[in-house]
């Protein structure tokens, strides 16, 4: 197993070949906890997107996907792709939609690809499909030896496992040379658990680290970013924060990116592991229901928070 650390002492950890308890896996382990204990996010190289998906997803599946007619788009509110985001002012060249629990089976891609292209489109089915279910394993993978390396049981990291949904949200930024704009996407914290991010030849994602200064993720092929939500820092008692995180343009080519996400199952309840929680670390968080949570951080009174998730479940509220 291979450990760098980059500006700022985010890791980078490379997880090709390494099995849970064999060789390296402790020293991996130990190296993704600490980056995401610090900063919210790890880097990892691992081998779930090999050359030819890799082409097939960003060459083909991507670009077909949101060159769609925009009133397709727009239409993309609910159902296996939902969750259309569209140009608007604070991100006027971005667009995004989710693949919702692709990773369950091929049946739900192939329907997926029935809502959107009335007589199917097979070769976006099996990327999506392939995709989903390999980084469903690294997914898995990461998410266990971060709580393992903080100590929280195999009994307990299993139950949270089960207890997520997964889905791909593929992104596509534009050109904003003629916009006079170099931001894509402002500073923000997801509301995930966890998500694993892979660009496509265009660097541009930028993650805050925990003394307020930006690191620039480069687009290389076989490295995946790891970017912790809210539903994380619940989780571990507040010991892995989420991580902000933004996207600027560094040219004026387009830009795609895809998001491996795992969030609570819909109507779920997360709280914090009872291992974290002790004399020495008290209880940070109350029981978060996701979907609340959600309403309250994009609809409710959780706009006007600087702390949304302390806001809502925090133990000690914050009232800004």
């Amino acid at each position: 197993m291979a450990s760098t650390a980059l500006a700022g002492m985010i890791s980078k950890v490379d997880l090709r070949g390494l099995e849970p308890g064999g060789p390296g896996w402790a020293e991996a382990r130990a190296a993704v906890t600490a980056s995401m204990e610090a900063h919210g996010a790890v880097l990892v190289a691992h081998d779930a997107l090999g050359a030819e998906l890799r082409r097939r997803l960003f060459e083909r599946a991507a670009p077909e996907l949101f060159a769609i007619p925009a009133e397709v788009k727009r239409s993309l509110v609910s159902g296996l792709i939902h969750g259309y985001i569209g140009p608007r002012p604070e991100a006027p060249a971005y667009e995004s939609a989710r693949v919702w629990e692709a990773a369950v089976d091929g049946t739900v891609v192939r329907d997926v690809a029935g809502v959107v292209w009335p007589h199917g489109n097979p070769a976006f089915s099996d990327t999506i499909g392939e995709f989903a279910q390999n980084m469903l394993d690294l997914q898995k993978t990461v998410e266990a030896m971060i709580l393992e390396g903080l100590g929280v049981g195999r009994e307990h990291i299993d139950s949270h496992l089960r207890s997520l949904n997964y889905s791909v949200r593929l992104s596509h930024y534009g050109s904003l040379a003629e916009m006079g704009n170099e931001m894509f996407m402002q500073a923000h914290k997801d509301c995930t658990v966890l998500s694993l991010l892979s660009q496509h030849d265009v660097d541009g994602l930028e993650l805050q680290l925990n003394d307020g200064s930006w690191l620039s993720v480069p687009a290389e092929p076989g490295t995946f970013t790891v970017v912790a939500g809210d539903l994380l820092t619940v989780v571990t008692n507040g010991r892995v924060p989420a991580n902000v995180h933004r996207v600027r343009t560094p040219s004026d080519r387009e830009r795609f990116s895809v998001q491996f996400e795992s969030r609570p199952r819909y109507g779920w309840t997360v709280r914090p592991a009872e291992e974290l929680v002790d004399e020495e670390h008290p209880r940070q968080y109350s029981p978060c229901n996701f979907d609340e949570y959600v309403d309250f951080r994009f609809v409710g009174d959780g706009r006007k928070s600087s702390d949304p998730l302390k806001s809502f479940c925090g133990v000690v509220k914050d009232e800004e």
